[in-house]
């Protein structure tokens, strides 16, 4: 959609598990007339319509099934999401996350997530009054009337969000009325539940930018002229560095280990150029200088740094000036705003 390439985040599934995961380990315990302990029965928890449940319930095709055998259980569904306008933030801000390694002058950004309101209802299913006051007492008192619980809602930029789950209604339905013939008693308690939660969009990734430099231009002038902003790559940041060599007879090999002894600076050939003495070095853990030596582990190459890149790379130069040309403080104009951008290359 627009552009992007399919994704997939599973956020929706993240909350149904996680909504499923408070309610999945509810017991109760039957006594004896002596109010001792008799018997310790989990509640099973299972995702679906509370109609089509009864139903499951009531329906009996084989004869050898009755309701007794099958109670007490829960279920539960998700029934509608809706915009939450109130906790909308600024469209324009971003989750980032920096890289690493030779992707370490690039970062993996995502805007923040659009919030939503998830509707849940969960339905419990007893015989008997007793069985469902206990569950109802162990789901009540931690939702006051929310609980928050911390989750990871984007596993590509690690974003952990505190997720509200409001509990908004709670009801009772005791179906024991009608002729012995209809079945046994069923009752039921309904509760609904809001989960507050964010829907989020596609990751992007995008280089760091290691500088701007902004002229002004003077505001009394007839020609007010515009605003010029350049973007630069900082040579001593970029993932591949360009050095210029002399010395040496032995050419450096692709992928191999290079050492600088004196101040312990190593990196990976990237590239050598063998005509114009040219070596390309990434993963550099320091800054070289001219006059270092540079050995090859595996060639066994030893090359002395003739010159190396000292000044920043410009990546992008943005400018916005008046429209016309000619305007002046009192005129009526417009903007005319020009960006370009040069070719990432590794020199």
């Amino acid at each position: 959609m627009l552009g992007f390439q399919p994704y997939y985040h599973r956020t929706i599934r993240k909350y149904v598990v996680l909504f499923g995961a408070l309610f999945n380990d509810m017991f109760i315990v039957r006594e004896t007339a002596a109010e001792a302990p008799k018997e310790r029965i989990k509640v099973p928890l299972s995702y679906a319509p509370k109609e089509k449940f009864i139903q499951s319930l009531q329906t009996d095709p084989t004869l050898t099934k009755s309701i007794q055998t099958t109670l007490p259980r829960m279920s539960f569904e998700m029934l509608s999401l809706a915009y939450d306008a109130q906790r909308q933030q600024q469209a324009t801000i971003r989750h980032r996350a920096a890289g690493a390694g030779v992707n370490a002058s690039t970062y993996s950004s995502q805007y923040m997530g659009v919030p939503y309101n998830f509707d849940f209802t969960l339905s419990l299913y007893v015989r008997n009054i007793e069985d469902g006051l206990q569950v109802v007492e162990q789901i009540l008192p931690f939702f006051t009337p929310d609980y928050t619980i911390s989750a990871r809602v984007s596993e590509e930029l690690n974003i952990i969000k505190d997720i509200p789950i409001i509990l908004t209604s709670v009801a009772e339905e005791n179906k024991s009325d009608g002729a012995l013939s209809e079945g046994p008693r069923l009752i039921t308690w309904d509760f609904q539940f809001t989960l507050k939660g964010y829907i989020f969009g596609p990751t992007s990734n995008a280089k760091v930018i290691m500088g701007v430099s902004a002229n002004v231009a003077n505001a009394n002038a007839n020609i007010t002229g515009g605003i010029y902003v350049n973007l630069y790559d900082d040579v001593n940041n970029k993932p591949i560095q360009k050095f210029v060599v002399t010395g040496g007879s032995i050419s450096f090999k692709q992928g191999e280990l290079v050492r600088e002894p004196n101040n312990g600076i190593t990196g990976i050939v990237s590239a050598w150029q063998n005509a114009s003495n040219t070596l390309y070095l990434t993963q550099l853990n320091g800054m070289l200088s001219a006059n270092d030596n540079l050995y090859g582990a595996e060639t066994g190459a030893h090359w002395r740094i003739q010159t190396l890149e000292t000044v920043n790379q410009k990546d992008v130069e943005i400018r916005i000036y008046q429209d016309p040309i000619t305007a002046n403080a009192d005129s009526d104009y417009g903007y005319t705003t020009i960006i370009t951008e040069w070719p990432n290359t590794i020199e």
